[in-house]
């Protein structure tokens, strides 16, 4: 999510032309052909390991508010491959995501197919006062899951290392929506789906660290405000702690450097 400017009316209706996020009778067959193929590829094909997992099973009982889980990106499909590893399969269970609008949403196929899996057309360089990042703010505070890439785009380092700094669009959602947030940290699916690859790769081995949940209220933004903070500051500081978030999970993921899996 990038915040340089506020896209024209042109733009974005274009963006939105094919988007239709409503859900209809054939969205859970979509969403299910979609998970259970994404678990094929991590579990059968490749092998994919879970750290932490009982914290992540633990929101789903105990949350009041909206979710909001952040990851890494390294490949094209971090998102269904790795994350419909962590939902349900039902149209209504799994989350919410920005993609962007000309990769995913550039044709009436495109915007059928990934509008069904619920999706959010993002105009990149758009700025953060455009639909999709509204629609994203208010599914939070409807109290359901989204699933964001603080990044803003793939890294483009060998072995995966996170991209920094992050996009403030993070900061803004945690401040307005007050969310519970979840950190993800993954490793190995830059050899799942090297950049460049169209197909994923067989017998590779992929890692998922979950953070600490954390409950986005009044006394956790004070903690982060001072007397004379604007909004735009506390988005930024906001933001930071989520990179430090993730930074932390990668360092215990590979604390000695990069391992070989």
């Amino acid at each position: 999510m990038t915040e340089t400017h506020t896209p024209s009316t042109q733009s974005t209706e274009k963006a939105l032309r094919y988007w239709r996020p409503e859900a209809r009778w054939y969205s859970d067959i979509i969403c299910g052909a979609v998970v259970y193929s994404s678990r094929f590829v991590m579990r059968v094909m490749n092998r994919l390991a879970f750290e932490g997992m009982d914290r992540w099973k633990a929101i789903f009982e105990t949350r009041e508010s909206g979710l909001l889980s952040f990851s890494n990106h390294v490949s094209f499909f971090d998102d269904p491959l790795l994350i419909a590893n962590l939902g349900q399969w039902r149209h209504r269970a799994v989350r919410w995501i920005p993609a962007d609008h000309i990769n995913f949403f550039g044709s009436r196929f495109k915007g059928f197919l990934f509008g069904t899996g619920k999706c959010v057309p993002i105009i990149r360089g758009g700025g953060l006062d455009q639909p999709g990042f509204s629609f994203l703010l208010d599914r939070l505070r409807d109290g359901d899951w989204v699933h964001i890439f603080p990044e803003g785009g793939r890294t483009r380092d060998s072995e995966g290392r996170l991209r920094t700094p992050f996009k403030r669009g993070i900061g803004r959602l945690m401040a307005e929506a007050q969310p519970t947030v979840m950190p993800l940290y993954h490793y190995g699916m830059h050899r799942v789906l090297p950049i460049g690859s169209s197909f994923p790769r067989m017998g590779k081995r992929v890692r998922m660290r979950f953070g600490n949940p954390t409950v986005v209220d009044d006394a956790f933004l004070n903690a982060h405000r001072d007397t004379d903070t604007d909004d735009a500051t506390l988005w930024h500081r906001l933001t930071d702690w989520s990179c430090a978030e993730l930074q932390a999970l990668e360092q215990q993921v590979h604390p000695d450097g990069i391992p070989e899996l």
